[in-house]
């Protein structure tokens, strides 16, 4: 079960990545961190930084979470505006039982 929840989770993360890329032109940074628990849980967090089409820095979070009785993903967007310092984020967090 884990071994497919963590091959979904990681197919969505190759997705993902495929969208920033197209939503932020430039160079960036990804980092992905996936880690278990001893109860049978698992999470996935993926990071990219790189940045928007008008030169702010875009950075993207994606946190998968799977636990024995339910599971939830968040993704965040956090624009930080290079003239004034500013940020704007959005995110959206679903939650299912099992």
């Amino acid at each position: 079960m884990t071994k497919h929840l963590l091959a979904g989770v990681a197919a969505l993360g190759l997705l993902t990545s495929v969208a920033l890329a197209q939503g932020t032109p430039g160079s960036g940074t990804s980092t992905t961190t996936v880690t278990s628990t001893p109860n049978g849980g698992s999470s996935m967090s993926t990071t990219k930084r790189g940045t928007g089409w008008n030169g702010n820095e875009v950075t993207n979070k994606d946190t998968y979470k799977q636990r024995v009785t339910a599971s939830s993903e968040t993704h965040s967007t956090t624009e930080t505006d290079s003239s004034s310092g500013g940020t704007t984020t959005q995110s959206t967090t679903t939650s299912k039982p099992q």
